[in-house]
């Protein structure tokens, strides 16, 4: 068995970065509580465990780093068992909790244990309670009132000239005197001038992306790392990230290099969502001379003039079918997608930075569907015939279950049997029928007796949940329905492709969200 510790706490209730801390002292705690937990489970003794943190990440969203992957690793079957200190840990969403509770994990096989809160999926009863169900609403309604009474002092703040983000903008730090103020940062702000400057001198952003990446200036990602914070909510695919256009043009149009706070560029669309709409500019709220510019109006106004001709080009949009799903297998960055009549990906990195092997990664749009089609119907195939093998199995599985149930009646009615012959032995002892000897030898056989059905009884209710929880693998199901599927669309795209590698002559690597059951994500 493998067990999955999950521990939880997000920015509005921790600690974390008080001191300069790496984790927060209610992770720590939540981390002792399900160690003390799993030690002193018998049936838990010779279990793998892993751990699971999210540590600064709400409730209200499922899309968390940790818990995502930890519920990849349940699809696949790794993780049989898991652990929260409590329900709010697992989720505030009280909708999504109740799903993954009731009808997910008991699909899967999975036990579901909530230390605090008393609740194992395991006992009968437990999932269905009604004070499981009211502990999910009340947490998912705090949730709710708490990120609106966040957001509403955050607005508050940012209108008196406060800095209420995270993380400080790169040329900046926060003031160590006072988190909501911000002072420069010396070394990140003569690279943003020199940005400023190189652009006022007829420098493209691409050719200032590549300077700095001759220079080996660090990325504004690499350059925060290097300084400590090890917090980064936007991973790179690479450890050595590099400049882009995109990401010196972000520089160049930022207003608060001008010493101006901006808050509410963007927003959440839900409570709890990791989606976000864009603001418009009259609801965005902006303070003026909030701290010291880097640069003068005129050096800015300069840069937005330069910058006219600079398409900020997102490279996939929601409605593309393949949206943020291909990347390059050489470098690990989403491709480009062309804009031209006839659609193709390829990969830019080459001309920011040298030495890559990108410059021969492209592949026409077409093709690459075709080849997701004939991998997704390969993979539909393979499904059905594993469909077949768990029908034959589960036929097998209900006559042994048949068998054993019959067996552990007859097993039950024997137990009752010694149950009545240990009454009636007492019975003769009070009435003196049999003398104290007599009595404490037969009550001995009868123990005896009654101790090995017991444990047989034990065995075969062991058996028969071990078997109630191999349930059959949850992507046969998804894969199933595409059996016949003749078009790609963005629905199907979204349900089950994690991303497609596209590397140097064409070759293909296809990954699918619910594993490979075909065998064939690789495409030559």
């Amino acid at each position: 068995m493998t067990i999955a510790k999950y521990l939880r706490l997000s920015d509005a209730d921790g600690d974390l970065n008080r001191g300069g801390k790496d984790e927060s002292n209610s992770i720590v705690n939540q981390r002792n509580l399900l160690d003390s937990f799993i030690q002193q489970k018998e049936d838990f003794s010779n279990a793998a465990v892993l751990e699971f943190c999210d540590d600064g990440w709400s409730g209200k969203n499922f899309e968390r780093p940790a818990v995502t992957e930890m519920l990849s690793q349940v699809k696949q079957g790794k993780i049989q068992c898991i652990i929260v200190k409590d329900l709010s840990r697992f989720g505030r969403d009280y909708l999504t909790v109740g799903n993954y509770i009731s009808s997910v994990f008991p699909f899967l096989g999975v036990r579901f244990i909530a230390v605090n809160d008393g609740l194992d999926s395991a006992r009968p009863g437990d999932v269905d309670s009604l004070d499981t169900s009211f502990k999910a609403l009340l947490y998912d309604l705090y949730s709710r009132d708490l990120s609106r009474k966040v957001k509403s002092a955050k607005r508050l703040r940012a209108k008196r000239g406060d800095f209420v983000a995270p993380f400080a903008p790169y040329g900046y730090q926060k003031d160590p005197q006072n988190h909501s103020r911000l002072i420069i940062d010396p070394p990140a702000a003569e690279t943003v001038r020199r940005i400023f400057r190189l652009i006022a001198n007829g420098h493209s952003a691409v050719q200032i992306a590549k300077l700095l990446n001759s220079e080996s200036i660090p990325t504004p990602m690499l350059y925060k790392r290097a300084a400590g914070c090890s917090r980064s909510r936007w991973p790179s695919v690479r450890e050595d990230n590099f400049w882009t256009g995109h990401s010196v043009a972000k520089i160049l149009r930022d207003e608060r290099y001008l010493g101006m706070n901006i808050y509410l560029k963007r927003e959440r669309d839900i409570v709890g969502s990791t989606h976000t709409v864009k603001v418009c500019q009259e609801n965005r709220i902006k303070v003026a001379h909030a701290h010291k510019g880097i640069v003068t109006q005129d050096e800015f106004d300069r840069a937005q003039a330069a910058l006219r001709d600079f398409k900020e080009h997102s490279p996939y949009t929601e409605k593309q079918p393949l949206a943020r799903k291909v990347r390059c297998g050489e470098c690990g960055h989403i491709l480009t997608r062309s804009n031209g009549k006839e659609k193709y990906y390829y990969c830019q990195t080459h001309r920011m930075l040298d030495g890559t092997g990108c410059i021969e990664v492209h592949i026409l749009e077409k093709e690459l569907l075709a080849a997701i089609l004939d991998s997704l119907r390969a993979q539909a195939a393979a499904a059905v015939d594993m469909g077949k093998l768990y029908e034959e199995q589960h036929k097998n599985q209900q006559n042994s279950k048949a068998s054993q149930l019959q067996n552990q009646a007859a097993l039950k009615e024997k137990e009752g049997q010694l149950n009545r012959e240990a009454k009636d032995l007492y019975e003769r002892f009070a009435l003196g029928e049999i003398s104290r000897e007599e009595y404490l030898s037969e009550k001995e056989t009868v123990s005896a007796q009654r101790a090995a059905i017991q444990k047989q009884i034990w065995e075969i209710d062991a058996a028969l949940n071990k078997t109630s929880q191999q349930s059959e693998n949850p992507a046969l199901a998804v894969f199933q329905k595409y059996a016949d599927v003749q078009e790609l669309t963005p629905e199907i795209l979204s349900d089950i492709l994690q991303e497609v590698r596209v590397y140097t002559g064409g070759r293909l690597e296809i990954v699918w969200k619910y594993g490979d059951l075909a065998k064939s994500s690789k495409v030559f």
